[in-house]
This record gives C-alpha cells, structure tokens and sequence, in this order.
C-alpha cells in the first residue's frame, strides 16, 4: 500500500469532528435516561433520540474516521479537505432543527433535513472526487461510491417523510419508511463498515485480509437487497420486500464467514482495547442479526426493539469507539510528534492513549449495554435506566480519554 503523507488531514481541521462525536456520544446515552422501554417504535420521542444518535454521534464519527481512512485505502489525497472546515456546522445546525421538529413543532423537521442534505451531499460529492483518483479500484471502493449514493437516497426519502409530516406531499409516510432505514442503516452504514472492516481488520488486527473476489459476494448481494427495498413500495408487493430481506442476509452471512475467515488467520492475538471493542461490537452484530431475522419470522416488537438495541449501540457504537481508539492517537502521533524524531524523544504511538480510563470506558459501557437490553426484554425501567446511566458513564470515559490524546503537545 503507496500512502503518503498528504493523504491525512491537519489535527486541527478535525479535532472538531472527533470532539462533536463524543460529545453527541455521551448527549445520547444521557437522554436514554428518559426514554420508557416500554414505548411504541413510532413515538416521536424515540424516532428523535435515534436521529440525535445517528446523525449526531455515528455520522460524525463516519465523517472523522473516513477522512482519514478513505485516502489510505485508494492511496490518493482528498480532493479537498477544504470541505471540513464547514460540513459539521451543516450537520449539527440540522440536527438541532430536527430536534426542535420532534420534540416540538414538525415544521422544522424539513428545514433541519435539507440542511443534513446539504451537508450529506457536500461529503458525498468530495468523496466521490476523491475515489475518481483513486489509484485502487476494488470491490471495496466500488462499496464505499455506492453507500454514498445510498446516503443520499436515504436522506431524500427522509425530506420526503418530512414534506408528508407537514402536509406539504400527499404521500403516507409509512410507504417511505423501509426506503429510508433500508437506505441511511443498511446501504450506508452496514455497507460502509463491511468494506472498511475487510481493510482494518488485518491493518489492526494482524490477520490476512480476504481477496477481492470474496469481499465481492457479500457487497453485490448487499447491494442488490438496498436496491430491491427501494423498489419494493412502488409495487405494494411483498414478494419484493422479501427477497431483499433474504439478499441482505445473504450479504451478511457472507461478510460473517469473511470476518471469521480473517479472525482465524491472526498470526498473533493480542486483545487490546480496538479488539475488545471489536468482540462486543461484532457480537452485538451477530445477535441482532439473529434477533431481526426472528423478528421477520414471528412479527413480535420485543425483538425488533432488542436487535435494533443491540445493532445501533452494540455494533455501531462499540465499533467507531473502538476504530476511533485506534485513528485518533495515530492522527495526534502522525502531525504532532513524528516531524520530530530525529530532533528529541517522543512518546510511542500507544503511550498516547489513556488505558485506564479507555478499560475502564470499556467495562461501563458493555455494563451498560447488558443491563439495558435485560431492561428491554423485562420491560424494566428501573434496569433499562440503570443500563443508560452505566452507558452514559462510559460515554463521559471516551470523551475524557479522546480530549486528553487530542491536547498532546510537543
């Protein structure tokens, strides 16, 4: 792999996106507290908190880490970085008036969308810029073009669901619904991790990475199942909705026997807090995955709440932690410390990170985790609030440990 230097953005053009992730990281798991286990999935409340989530903590998150990322896997430099400076003030002023949309009055929900549109499109096309340089064109940067363009179909069907809300489209809104999850969790950011985890599971993991024809079945059948579900409300046919359940679970099974593949071929096995992170997060994964599946099967709510529990927190929250673990000390390392190596004695890339409060994040958080979703099962919210507090606890850890590596100096 030819990765130069330019290829990584200046640490203070995205201290703001690391600091904005943990931020937004520990606001979710604070406003858990208040949510009932109990409450209907299309209750507003929890339809903002998930936003306030995913837009706050796991776009920002996506933003901070492809950066950095996704120049080394295609061995080019962005096509410009200038882009950053801006794009996480779009995001959050959308967010804040999605917020206001939900919690109180629905006619901003559309204003905050076509902000986050405006801030989705803006990445997408420089992202897309960049790929077009690319000097590796592989399945896995054919996935990560496609999740873009998956992004920003999944965003539109949600200013659509918004311009339905204030009566401004004629349209029931439950119709788009599969389009927008279907498009913003699975063609995005599913998507997305697979393709990247096929390269930093062997980059930080010590394993042999998986050929390109391998990745390939899981990604072209992934995509194909986002595909179908974007069709499928045009025809009001379930035939169609079923088959991009069984594609995508195909995809997935797949991607598993991949990740299982690279895992038993580790030359050397060393469980330190980005693989820590990596068990709860691809376990959480696979319970979810197992969890929805039976949901599909047997249309009880109790398992789509679990799985979606376990999917947004235990997989996406413990996997950008974990990666961010790993890209935050080695962004700090690479600008601050290494131009002067020659010069005087600078620290080594891991005594950057706090370990005990990285551990102890770690041991709160997967607390957290158990004794929430045992509050979902039991429909207890003495356990489920008790689970956000351990969660919120971690979540202050993580920020802690992020704003100490992030104040390194020379």
């Amino acid at each position: 792999m030819n990765v130069s230097p330019t290829f990584s953005p200046p640490i203070p053009l995205m201290k703001p996106y690391f600091t904005l992730s943990g931020l937004f990281y520990l606001l979710s798991m604070l406003t858990l507290f208040f949510i009932d286990p109990k409450i209907s999935l299309q209750d507003f409340s929890l339809i903002g908190w998930v936003h306030l989530y995913m837009l706050g903590f796991v776009m920002m998150g996506i933003f901070s880490a492809m950066a950095q990322l996704a120049p080394i896997v295609v061995e080019t430099s962005h096509y410009s970085i200038k882009i950053f400076r801006y794009l996480h003030l779009f995001l959050v002023s959308g967010l804040a008036f999605m917020l206001y949309g939900f919690y109180i009055e629905t006619s901003f929900l559309l204003y905050g969308g076509s902000l986050v549109f405006l801030a989705m499109l803006i990445y997408a096309i420089e992202f897309l810029l960049t790929l077009k340089n690319a000097q590796r064109k592989t399945s896995i940067t054919k996935a990560m073009k496609l999740s873009n363009f998956f992004l920003l179909l999944g965003i539109f069907t949600g200013l659509i669901m918004a311009a339905s809300f204030n009566s401004l489209l004629n349209i029931n809104p439950q119709i788009i619904l599969p389009m927008h999850t279907f498009g913003l969790i699975v063609g995005f950011v599913i998507l997305l991790i697979m393709g990247i985890s096929i390269i930093l599971i062997p980059m930080f993991g010590s394993s042999a990475r998986i050929s390109d024809n391998e990745f390939s079945k899981s990604f072209i059948a992934i995509a194909l199942g986002v595909i179908v579900m974007m069709f499928a409300p045009f025809f009001y046919t379930e035939v169609l909705t079923n088959t991009a359940y069984a594609l995508v679970s195909t995809a997935i099974l797949l991607y598993l026997y991949q990740l299982y593949t690279m895992t038993s071929s580790r030359k050397r096995v060393i469980h330190d807090i980005w693989a820590l992170h990596m068990y709860v997060a691809f376990g959480s994964f696979i319970i979810a995955f197992i969890l929805l599946c039976c949901y599909l099967l047997t249309d009880l709510e109790i398992l789509l709440k679990l799985g979606a529990f376990l999917l947004l927190l235990g997989f996406f929250g413990f996997i950008i932690l974990g990666n961010l673990y790993k890209i935050i000390p080695f962004l700090v390392w690479f600008h601050i410390y290494s131009p002067h190596i020659e010069e005087r004695v600078v620290p080594m890339l891991h005594e950057l990170l706090p370990k005990r409060v990285a551990y102890l994040q770690l041991f709160y958080s997967l607390l957290g985790l158990l004794i929430a979703s045992l509050g979902i099962v039991l429909e207890s919210t003495i356990f489920f609030k008790g689970g956000a507090i351990l969660l919120a606890l971690g979540a202050l850890l993580f920020l802690l440990a992020i704003n100490k590596i992030l104040k390194a100096k020379i």
